[in-house]
């Protein structure tokens, strides 16, 4: 089994790819992907994808639970809110 060990930090990676991916969230401050609606940039599309959810004006999710007024913008939110509930 390859070992490659982070030369900025202690973190031990199985291959170099999981290495290089290591090294761009953890240590990079580039953020390419860009929110079309505001100044926010993200390091990978999924985290671009959440943000740009919470610019919806409307709530689009909401608790099904009967009794619970519970809103949110984002699936994200509403699951949270199920795990805590």
């Amino acid at each position: 089994v390859n070992r490659v060990t982070c030369p900025l930090c202690d973190m031990v990676c199985a291959s170099v790819s999981s290495l290089k991916v290591h090294t761009r969230f953890r240590h990079c401050d580039e953020r390419p992907f860009c929110c079309h609606l505001c100044d926010s940039s993200f390091k990978n599309t999924y985290d671009l994808h959440k943000h740009v959810e919470t610019h919806n004006d409307s709530d689009a999710y909401s608790c099904d639970v009967e009794g619970c007024d519970f809103t949110s913008r984002t699936w994200q939110t509403l699951r949270r809110h199920y795990k805590r509930a």
